[in-house]
């Protein structure tokens, strides 16, 4: 395709006009005024032709051009044309060998086959993921709720232990302050000042906050209070957590009520610990190590009871291992490994259903389990004995892996990747089809012309960089320009101009034009603002205008013109005969609309008056409304007009004098 090129010459003259125009004016308006008027010429309003044209610059060439290129590498046969030969329509160009080709559409075809079962899979497995998913998340909400009875059972027998044991009786400073009330105060001196402080044990400022009194709430608050004033302290764990007690600074238990009124005696210091009360932050780094578990598991099975019912008898046996206090993962592996082996023989696990033998299955997992530090995550799971609890935790850990497993299979995440590869390889395998039907037929000429291009040597491999062969019609030339946004809606295809190069002249038509415009947007800025001035194809004083391509043919094309060169194209738009017109100096334009200042014999006055405009050339615009032949307008309006309406004096020629 031609590069397209804007026009600069399209706009050179009535730019010129216009700044004459404007030196003129100003030279003349300095403002004089002659028997209390304004000097001003006038203009009588009449009829007359307009030639309405858009000219552009373009490269000129072949009317007709086609390349011939080789989609593959091919063994070239016979090459019949070099450049510059004349060829007939049907003349054969070149012959290709393609058996190595053959080759290649045959991996290609292997390659389209196995994304297009990849993609059906994962389609598949979408459907299939999105019913698991549902099914497992409905499953995780039982068990928690399961869990959080067990949790409050498990709490609830640990508060009993606690009450029935003997407490530690420890003597207090006189500093630690008691519950004690007392309703008598000094008032014959005054009272002494003392601190009161809360903190939460250092490593746990995460776990709640306290305060004292009204003081803000933190990992640290503090007070400074008289003797004998009643202060409260409290204690607000954060969520999943719980409140220990109170104690002083050598960890001797002081209070176990979250909020405990203090009388000062003297200085006082509460440090609060909290607890773990909740296993969810365990669970999730849990479920983040049994994702792996679940991954060999899918990767085994397709049948999602079957992958439940492995996971349920990992985790029993993991469980059973904690409960008597194994943590090594070596034996944690190897009774996982015996548990999935009991289960497969006891009928459990189906191994029907496997895409491995049940030993496969067995060590695999295994093997997954030995990788895992079980020593932390029985350290971080839970504290409490309760095997019932221990093993619902682990399979709840267990079920979000699986969750988060389906969850991304589910999403369009995997058919969509799979889809894109499968539409690359159905591309690249139809490109290489059509390629080599071309080459197995072997390359004829579609039109006659002339070889301009000629890459090919017999006996050599074909390449992917090279041309080819580039075949053109010489007979036919056409010109390439490109249209501004406002005047793309003036040319039409079938439109006739004139086609101009450095040594003639020649006519043309409007052939083509492209739906879409390319290019910049600065170009349709500037054309908004020449359409209100009547100034066709500002933009191509740019090189970012966008513009829409247009191909112009030449008519009788001679030797004179060549392909490559440069030509200037004038279309005519529009012709109108016998309407009215007024020169494009005698407007007045602003962002209110188009002015002229329409002179009044009678009364000697000009006044400002709109007119709307139609058809326009390079010197005048058509009035379609607001004036008619024989009105009489001021002939060059001056800039400083501080008036719509006023007296002037009318001359033949304006004076330049002060």
């Amino acid at each position: 395709m031609a590069t397209v090129k804007k026009s600069k010459k399209r706009i050179i003259v009535p730019i010129a006009i216009v700044l004459v125009i404007a030196i003129i004016v100003t030279s003349i308006f300095i403002v004089r005024k002659v028997n209390g008027g304004e000097q001003v010429t006038l203009h009588t309003i009449s009829t007359g032709d307009i030639y309405e044209t858009v000219s552009a610059t373009g490269d000129v060439t072949a009317g007709a051009s086609r390349t011939y290129k080789v989609g593959t590498v091919a063994t070239v046969k016979e090459v019949f044309v070099q450049k510059g030969d004349k060829v007939k329509e049907g003349d054969k160009l070149a012959t290709f060998d393609t058996s190595n080709v053959d080759a290649q559409i045959s991996k290609l075809q292997g390659t389209y086959t196995d994304a297009k079962k990849a993609y059906n899979t994962a389609r598949s497995n979408q459907t299939a993921a999105k019913s698991n998913l549902a099914a497992v998340n409905k499953q995780i909400n039982t068990l928690e709720k399961q869990i959080a009875k067990l949790q409050k059972r498990a709490n609830t027998t640990t508060s009993k232990k606690k009450t029935t044991t003997k407490k530690h009786r420890t003597t207090l400073p006189t500093t630690v302050p008691t519950t004690r009330v007392t309703t008598t105060k000094a008032t014959t001196a005054k009272a002494a000042t003392y601190t009161v402080k809360a903190t939460v044990l250092a490593g746990q400022e995460s776990y709640g906050t306290v305060q004292v009194g009204n003081n803000t709430a933190g990992s640290t608050s503090a007070g400074k209070y008289d003797e004998g004033a009643d202060v409260v302290i409290k204690a607000v764990p954060a969520k999943d957590y719980s409140f220990s007690g109170w104690y002083d600074a050598n960890g001797t238990k002081l209070k176990s009520s979250k909020q405990v009124t203090v009388q000062v005696r003297g200085n006082v210091q509460y440090i609060a610990q909290f607890e773990k009360t909740s296993t969810t932050g365990a669970l999730k780094d849990l479920s983040d190590t049994l994702a792996e578990i679940a991954d060999n598991i899918r990767d085994m099975t397709n049948d999602v009871d079957t992958m439940m019912q492995i996971m349920k008898t990992t985790a029993d046996a993991i469980s059973k291992a904690l409960d008597r206090n194994i943590t090594d993962s070596n034996a944690i592996a190897n009774a996982v490994e015996k548990a999935i082996r009991d289960a497969i023989s006891d009928g459990l696990i189906n191994e029907d259903n496997l895409k491995v033998m049940g030993d496969v299955l067995a060590k695999s997992i295994a093997q997954a389990v030995k990788e895992i530090d079980w020593k932390s995550v029985a350290k971080d799971l839970t504290s409490t004995t309760d095997i019932q609890l221990t093993t619902k935790q682990l399979q709840l850990a267990a079920l979000y892996a699986q969750s988060k497993m389906y969850a991304v299979e589910a999403s369009d995440t995997a058919v969509s990747a799979q889809k894109s590869v499968m539409e690359g390889a159905e591309s690249a395998l139809t490109a290489l089809q059509d390629a080599n039907k071309d080459l197995q037929a072997g390359w004829t000429a579609s039109f006659d012309g002339t070889i301009t291009t000629c890459d090919l040597v017999a006996g050599e491999q074909t390449s992917l960089v090279n041309d080819g062969i580039v075949l053109e019609n010489m007979n036919t030339m056409v010109v390439t320009i490109s249209l501004s946004e406002y005047d793309n809606h003036r040319v039409k295809v079938g439109m006739p101009c004139t086609i101009t190069t450095a040594y003639g002249k020649y006519e043309g038509e409007v052939t083509a034009k492209a739906p879409t415009a390319t290019g910049g947007s600065t170009g349709s800025i500037l054309d908004n603002v020449g359409s209100m001035a009547g100034i066709s194809g500002l933009s191509s004083l740019t090189s970012s205008g966008a513009g829409v391509e247009c191909t112009v043919e030449v008519k009788h094309p001679d030797e004179n013109i060549i392909i490559g060169f440069e030509a200037n194209v004038v279309i005519s738009t529009g012709e109108y005969l016998g309407v009215v017109t007024v020169p494009t100096g005698s407007i007045v334009l602003d962002k209110t609309g188009t002015y002229v200042y329409l002179y009044n014999e009678k009364e000697k006055t000009v006044t400002k008056t709109a007119i709307t405009t139609g058809a326009m050339s390079d010197s005048a615009y058509q009035v379609t409304d607001g004036l008619k032949a024989g009105d009489k307008i001021v002939a060059a309006p001056s800039t400083t007009y501080k008036e719509d309406s006023f007296k002037v004096k009318v001359v033949d020629k304006l004076s330049t004098t002060k």
